[in-house]
């Protein structure tokens, strides 16, 4: 596992252009640029706050994550992650 992908993932879709949108037409092109685990790949499909969590990714990074792909911030521990 590298939380450091995860986190170099989640900079990339706040402040580089053109990624997030990159992102939404075809994820998994996208995370085949970064150095992810299978599990981690799974997190964020999920949008898995807690995987993420216990996995130890800083809870500022998870937040502008789910944030960014649509989980509003009072739902990110109780969305359906199916």
């Amino acid at each position: 596992m590298s939380v450091i992908a995860v986190n170099k993932f989640t900079l990339d879709l706040e402040h580089k252009p053109g990624v997030l949108e990159a992102y939404r037409a075809d994820p998994a092109a996208v995370l085949d640029g970064y150095r992810l685990s299978d599990a981690e790949r799974d997190a964020i499909a999920r949008l898995d706050a807690d995987w993420f969590l216990t996995a130890g990714v800083n809870p500022i990074v998870i937040r502008n994550l789910l944030v960014i792909l649509g989980i509003p911030h009072n739902q990110m521990y109780t969305h359906d992650q199916s």
